[in-house]
């Protein structure tokens, strides 16, 4: 049987952020109740984190399997920093989808709308169980890509009031805060200081390259959500060794990359002071909204179980209406 081949045009015009949103939710739910397999993701280090090789790069593999979809898949993913400044972009991703009985692949599809959208929709559904309410205010770190899926995202769940947002490029913020309000009707106000974005705010959403863990434990206060969701150190030490609680989306892969990084490289930071996954939140076997009295700290890394959950809704979707072009790789190959 081919393998059907979707490209980037495609999964734009099949995926919706309330399809993204609800295979996020049923991922975690799988995941809650150890009916999901997913490993860490392996990274080739081309120079994103280190000083050899010097391109700026990296590339993840990230394998998964959703059972209450019977999928199974691998993303690969790269992020280059030299991307955008030559008119590329930052994500570039192919995620190959195939059954989990025989291992033949049934499509392989652009992932870059995938994983810009299912980024978004994991704090928004980490979220859904974390607030007391439907309606708030949201600070937001980052007016890029991710920072605009992010409020579709929180959109798609919530009634967002009021969003503050910041970014180190400041007319990025306005450029940003002019196309948002328009998409969304919700009210954009940039913030020319950082530390601005987080007064009178519920959810504090980061999404920025920063490595310098310049979100300060003073200005997180109780009954506050924060989302650092960049791939280094957005949060200062205080502030993640000073949470009433830590919540992730995966125990083996947080302890090695991104927020927690810094703190479990110093020692600081053990596995036992992560509160719950989100999965365990999500099912309902940890608890979940916050308390007045309380700070959060969730951090959904993101993995490979969002990216087969939300590909087999494409394919899915794609199978329904007639999209995408089949191609065969081995003529001896049938489902």
């Amino acid at each position: 049987m081919p393998v059907t081949l979707i490209n980037a045009d495609e999964v734009k015009k099949l995926l919706t952020m309330k399809d993204t949103v609800e295979a996020c939710e049923l991922a975690f739910t799988d995941w809650g109740n150890g009916v999901a397999i997913c490993p860490t993701k392996i990274t080739l280090e081309l120079g994103e984190d280190a000083d050899w090789p010097t391109y700026k790069n990296g590339l993840n593999a990230m394998p998964a399997y959703i059972h209450s979809q019977k999928s199974a898949g691998i993303k690969c993913v790269g992020g280059s920093l030299n991307n955008p400044a030559n008119g590329l972009p930052y994500i570039i991703a192919l995620i190959l989808l195939f059954d989990p009985a025989t291992g033949i692949f049934r499509c392989i599809m652009d992932g870059e709308q995938i994983t810009n959208y299912r980024t978004g929709a994991q704090a928004a559904v980490a979220a859904k169980y974390l607030v007391n309410e439907k309606s708030f205010d949201m600070g937001l770190y980052g007016a890029g890509a991710q920072g605009r899926t992010q409020l579709l995202a929180f959109s798609e769940v919530f009634d967002i009031r009021k969003v503050k947002v910041y970014d180190v490029n400041p007319e990025a913020a306005k450029k940003y805060a002019a196309e948002m309000s328009k998409a969304t009707g919700i009210e954009i106000v940039v913030m020319e200081k950082p530390e601005d974005v987080c007064r009178d705010v519920t959810i504090v959403v980061s999404v920025t390259h920063g490595r310098d863990k310049f979100i300060k434990n003073e200005w997180i206060k109780p009954g506050q959500i924060v989302f650092p969701m960049g791939s280094f150190t957005e949060c200062d030490d205080a502030l993640l060794l000073g949470a009433d609680r830590v919540i992730v989306d995966s125990i083996g892969q947080t302890m090695h990359r991104g927020s927690l990084k810094s703190v479990v490289d110093q020692g600081k930071f053990t596995e036992d002071m992560i509160t719950a996954t989100i999965g365990e939140v999500v099912t309902g076997k940890k608890g979940g909204h916050i308390k007045p009295t309380e700070r959060i700290v969730c951090i959904p890394i993101g993995t490979g179980a969002m990216d087969v959950a939300v590909a087999t809704a494409v394919f899915e979707k794609a199978k329904k209406q007639g999209i995408g072009a089949p191609f065969v790789f081995n003529e001896n190959v049938e489902i």
